[in-house]
């Protein structure tokens, strides 16, 4: 058992929402896909687990590691992987987590640089979705994870003004919005429309649900960037 465990990605992480985060919260289990140690290295987060093919991290970083020259990640497990494979990093090491059945997932570094990356990511939360693991996506603008029954999100745990819904199967059926600024009523969300994004919660309500029937939805809770 893991517990609750985050996820370094090789994606861009913004180092500033990610050291504010992370003042915030306690993990019992942190794992590092290939370049996702450069970022822990900067953060200064103990890594409990490092995995992947090693073709992207940075050489200086991987040897301190090995060396053990960073004190608080002396106990690193590592776990290589071969560079020819038919699954990413994230990919691999998600289907590891997983089978340790940690109590949730938060993953960083998953939506920055390559898009082709970010979409594999996105699907890749369909892993701990069906094993019934509450899993998240997160960067300095989004909260992004996938539902497929009633769900509650709570007006003062929400992590952007904007709550967002798209179809990630090609319908949802039974789409039922309550405590929201824009209702829906028994609605099927469909492949190839933009209805459901930049909903918000209504003013005054203490949560907003929503109820489906069938199918998966993408929720992204969103903030807009501050402009400087």
């Amino acid at each position: 058992m893991l517990g609750r465990t985050l996820i370094f990605s090789g994606g861009e992480i913004d180092d500033s929402f990610a050291a504010d985060y992370l003042k915030e919260q306690h993990f019992d289990t942190v794992v590092c896909a290939d370049s996702g140690l450069d970022a822990a290295f900067r953060l200064n987060v103990p890594v409990t687990y490092f995995m992947g093919d090693f073709d992207s991290v940075s050489p200086q970083v991987l040897e301190r590691y090995r060396q053990k020259e960073v004190e608080n990640s002396l106990k690193v497990e590592w776990i290589q992987y071969p560079r020819e494979k038919d699954a990413t990093d994230t990919h691999m090491v998600l289907d590891w987590v997983i089978e340790k059945k940690p109590s949730e997932i938060v993953i960083l570094g998953a939506t920055g640089g390559r898009l082709d990356h970010f979409l594999a990511n996105l699907n890749l939360l369909m892993l701990p979705l069906k094993s019934q693991i509450p899993a998240v996506i997160l960067d300095q603008q989004n909260k992004i994870y996938l539902i497929d029954t009633d769900t509650s999100i709570l007006a003062d745990k929400v992590f952007g003004k904007y709550i967002s819904l798209q179809p990630l199967t090609e319908k949802v059926t039974g789409v039922t919005l309550r405590g929201f600024k824009y209702l829906l009523d028994d609605y099927t969300m469909t492949i190839g429309s933009s209805r459901g994004v930049s909903n918000e919660i209504e003013d005054g309500a203490k949560e907003a649900t929503v109820q489906i029937k069938d199918g998966v939805l993408i929720v992204i809770e969103s903030k807009d960037m501050l402009k400087s």
